[in-house]
């Protein structure tokens, strides 16, 4: 009984996980998208203020965790790593390319419905990346359960474009539209989201999987990069701040904990889609590199499509984006394809190569060779008694 009630408890502790990080996928990134589209609706190109502020925020949250103030020391340090730095600075560099690729993609006449259904062709991306760079091999289900992704994602895109009448304003160099730009960056951001992916797989297989030192690291290591970027920042956040303003004491909750303190305070609408967007972030990115500590990279692809899914319901529903047939076919296709894939799993299970005995030429006896030091010792003590 006492068994019993420790594997219960386990159970217990396992399902509970397992709710809190799947509230966190879901709940994180759902609302993550909801603040998204409601800040590129009023200004497009706001892409690069999102990220910094997202990676400014999380890696303020994760600081004290990953510090300490040694006795004899006047400045803190950081806590010793479980992983190399160098692989760290790798997977920085990736992941910092991949959400600039995502967040600009956003200012070329890139849907928000369409930006869900390309990027969950991230599948096939890893399929191809894991097969020419990896040389991995997959089975035919598999193969064929990607197609159907890969199909689902051109039907989507090209019935997401088809409607739209080329004005001179969306039109760039030698005539080519804006939306052909958007999405050369997203094929670019799934492309290089598949190789994090597998540089991901690598480190966590040989050193451990650490998610919290990942999820610090891969934000803090990449914020001298924005300097690169802080005009534009810097002109972002200027639009932001035209925003029409919001009293403080008008909104549900705030209005209600601190009462007349904030009376008179009001900010632009703007900036709190900002900050709506910045905290959902942070409880989804954790999520998901909490989720990489407990199932397969799989399981992960799984549950991130079936996220898409729900972000684009959700979106077509609040924000009256448009859908087409041809999108929703491609749609169909894409989420289809993502739930064969997963039936389909990883394939058999290796066989296990049969043992063999190996014997001394000169031997005749077919008595199989002793495994143990006892056994070893009886039979010389057989052997000694019959002679």
């Amino acid at each position: 009984m006492h068994v019993t009630r420790k594997a219960k408890t386990a159970a217990i502790v396992v399902a509970s996980d397992w709710v809190t990080v799947l509230g966190f996928i879901f709940g994180g990134c759902c609302s993550n998208v909801f603040a998204l589209e409601n800040l590129v609706r009023d200004v497009p190109k706001c892409g690069n203020l999102i990220t910094f502020a997202q990676f400014f925020f999380i890696t303020i949250v994760g600081l004290p965790e990953h510090i300490h103030w040694p006795a004899d020391a006047w400045l803190p340090r950081l806590r010793e790593r479980q992983v190399p730095l160098q692989r760290w600075m790798v997977m920085v560099g990736l992941y910092f390319c991949v959400s600039i690729l995502n967040n600009l993609a956003l200012g070329f006449q890139i849907s928000i419905p369409l930006h869900i259904v390309f990027r969950s062709s991230g599948l096939i991306a890893n399929m191809a990346c894991g097969y020419f760079v990896a040389a991995k091999r997959y089975p035919a289900q598999q193969v064929v359960a990607v197609l159907m992704v890969s199909a689902g994602v051109v039907i989507a895109t090209l019935a997401s474009i088809s409607g739209d009448v080329p004005t001179h304003e969306s039109v760039l160099w030698y005539g080519v539209h804006e939306s052909v730009i958007g999405i050369a960056l997203l094929t670019l951001g799934v492309v290089l989201a598949a190789m994090l992916g597998l540089y991901q797989e690598a480190t966590y297989r040989t050193y451990g999987k650490h998610w919290k030192e990942g999820l610090f690291y891969n934000h803090a290591l990449a914020l001298p990069m924005f300097l690169l970027f802080r005009g534009d920042i810097a002109s972002q956040a200027r639009a932001l701040s035209m925003s029409r303003p919001v009293a403080l004491d008008a909104l549900p909750l705030v209005g209600a904990c601190l009462g007349s303190c904030v009376r008179l305070a009001a900010v632009p609408a703007l900036w709190l889609s900002l900050a709506a967007n910045v905290l959902s972030q942070l409880v989804c990115v954790s999520g998901v590199h909490r989720m990489t500590a407990m199932s397969t990279s799989l399981s992960l692809n799984v549950v991130l499509n079936l996220r898409k899914l729900v972000s684009l319901i959700l979106s077509v529903l609040l924000f009256k984006n448009s859908v087409t047939p041809g999108m929703l076919f491609g749609c169909a296709l894409v989420f289809l394809g993502t739930f064969a894939y997963s039936q389909v799993g990883s394939g058999p299970p290796p066989i296990e190569a049969k043992r063999t005995v190996h014997r001394h030429p000169s031997s005749r006896n077919t008595t199989p060779l002793c495994v143990t030091t006892s056994q070893c010792t009886q039979r010389r003590t057989r052997r000694r008694d019959s002679t």
